[in-house]
């Protein structure tokens, strides 16, 4: 009894001791090695990322190319943007290793902050202080010092729009993209042709038409080194099929209704009245390309140019109504002057189909607020004539305009 007890307590004293003395971290599960961590650890024992992976007098080649997937215009603040990814490939020396030391493995990826990269920045980056255009994706390191990197890119520049042909302009604006520290003794930097285009959301408003590449070396004023940019040049093409609809049409509406004023009767007071109704519609759209379109000196739109002028013609259009209605409500004592008697008669007159049967004389009413001016009065009659050769005139002076109007802005 007094044995049993005995072990039995010192069997309990054992395992408290064993609870109290052992160190969970002990039973830890052991992971082997793999040849990429050896790898890695090897490659990056003593680098320097921050430090050109090559002697000072050699130069690094580096070779970008680019794939475009969306693009978009804000053309209040002139910003072009660029969506996609940057291909960017060179040789690091330092990053060489045999595959048959480390398990024949030939590529290994890593964070591209452990590493150095070339410093390629967008040269007309609208971003201001902020040059974070790429993403930290991984970077392909392979046993012969081939570095490829291939970010998620953004680029915001700034693009001078010219909108004189909106809206059925193309803008052409252009990303340049170089070294910011680097000149081209230490950083040959080349494009692979021009960028790839693999538009996975189109936009509404805009497609690209032509894309083209151009390597510039460039000597500035404070040094002597040349440095390189790749400049890709990229002319988009405004989708117009809405603005058709939008101001187009609209214009064409305004052109024949200011056309129709003129063959209106000469004392029908109702060319006052669409006048007004025309310079009301021509104004609302005016206001409309304000708020639309931003303000730009020297590069207005031929579209408001139109509008602005069909203005000032509608314009001149009432005082020619109103002077016509002046002629033909007037009680005239004298006869029509010797001269408009000859166009009327002459040779203009019959162009114009005014002849000496086509005065048009005003209506019973017309003819009480003349003065009770006799309906067949010869000099009454002329007068009509006359008013009627004025309208027709200017119609075809309009008509004129309006042709060269739509030529000019076709071209």
């Amino acid at each position: 009894m007094g044995k049993g007890y005995s072990l039995t307590l010192a069997v309990i004293f054992c395992l408290v001791q064993f609870c109290y003395t052992e160190d969970p971290s002990d039973f830890k599960p052991i992971v082997s090695q793999t040849w990429a961590d050896k790898l890695k650890k090897d490659l990056l024992a003593n680098y320097d990322r921050n430090i050109r992976p090559a002697q000072h007098y050699n130069v690094t080649n580096v070779d970008i190319k680019m794939t475009i997937t969306h693009v978009d215009i804000d053309e209040e603040t002139s910003i072009f943007s660029v969506y996609g990814w940057v291909k960017m490939d060179w040789s690091d020396d330092k990053l060489r290793w045999n595959p048959a030391n480390y398990g024949n493995l030939d590529v290994i990826r890593i964070h591209p902050d452990t590493v150095w990269k070339p410093d390629l920045v967008l040269y007309n980056n609208a971003r201001g202080s902020d040059n974070l255009h790429y993403g930290n994706t991984n970077i392909l390191l392979y046993n012969n010092g081939k570095v490829l990197w291939v970010p998620p890119t953004d680029y915001h520049g700034f693009c001078e729009l010219n909108l004189r042909l909106w809206p059925f302009d193309y803008q052409t604006c252009f990303l340049k993209i170089g070294s910011w520290t680097y000149d081209g003794y230490t950083l040959n930097l080349t494009a692979k042709g021009n960028p790839e285009i693999i538009i996975n959301v189109p936009n509404n408003e805009w497609s690209i038409h032509k894309v083209t590449t151009d390597r510039n070396i460039v000597y500035y004023a404070c040094c002597t080194e040349p440095y390189i940019d790749v400049q890709y040049n990229i002319t988009l093409q405004r989708h117009s099929s809405t603005h058709k609809a939008i101001v187009i049409s609209p214009a064409f509406v305004i052109m024949l209704l200011a056309l129709s004023v003129f063959w209106l009767p000469p004392h029908c007071g109702e060319k006052i009245i669409l006048n007004g109704i025309i310079v009301l519609i021509v104004t609302v759209f005016l206001i409309y390309f304000a708020q639309q379109l931003p303000a730009m000196s020297g590069n207005t739109p031929l579209i408001v140019n139109f509008f602005s002028t069909t203005l000032y013609l509608v314009a001149f259009s009432t005082i020619i109504s109103i002077i016509v209605l002046r002629i033909t409500r007037t009680k005239h004592f004298q006869p029509v002057p010797k001269i408009l008697k000859n166009q009327a008669d002459g040779c203009l007159g019959s162009v114009l189909g005014v002849n000496s049967s086509s005065g048009t004389l005003p209506s019973d009413e017309d003819k009480e607020a003349a003065g009770g001016e006799n309906i067949g009065d010869p000099k009454q009659r002329d007068w009509c004539r006359v008013a009627t050769l004025i309208d027709r005139l200017f119609f075809v002076i309009y008509l004129i305009i309006f042709i060269i109007s739509i030529i000019y802005y076709s071209l």
